[in-house]
């Protein structure tokens, strides 16, 4: 039974446990942070340029993205169905952008869907969906690793 790989490896895995606390003693550095504390520093915000493509499937009377703080990233009325480019900044904080997606659909009663791509310069494409009928408002998260 002993000389089983299992009991093998749960002998190794009980001796570096063992060790772990007096190891993590030895190498950190002073006191831990408190909770409260951010160890990376505050957030950055950076403005970004970028294009948002649109694509509806339906038409709409408007189409409105707004950051977290309530800044238009962009505003359109009478919106045929397709797709459509659009410049813009984003507001990046971290690598990441919250934005409100509101869609006024009309009155059909028929569920449709609104696609909307970001594509920052410098960082990879992506797209966010909401799917419904009347008026829509969709929170949306993009998030890309900061280099």
């Amino acid at each position: 039974m002993l000389h089983s790989p299992l009991a093998g490896t749960a002998g190794v895995l009980a001796a570096l446990g063992l060790l772990a606390i007096p190891l993590r003693h030895l190498t950190s550095h002073g006191q831990p942070l408190p909770a409260h504390v951010n160890p990376a520093g505050p957030t950055k915000l950076v403005a970004t340029p970028a294009v948002l493509r649109l694509q509806l499937l339906t038409p709409a009377r408007s189409i409105r993205v707004t950051t977290e703080d309530g800044a238009s990233l962009l505003h359109l009325t009478n919106v045929a169905p397709g797709e459509s480019e659009h410049d813009a900044s984003l507001p990046l904080r971290d690598g990441n952008l919250d934005v409100l997606l509101e869609a006024d659909l009309g009155d059909s009663p028929s569920d449709t869907a609104v696609f909307l791509t970001v594509l920052p310069d410098g960082r990879e494409q992506q797209t966010r969906y909401a799917i419904g009928n009347g008026t829509l408002r969709e929170p949306l998260r993009y998030a890309w690793h900061e280099p």
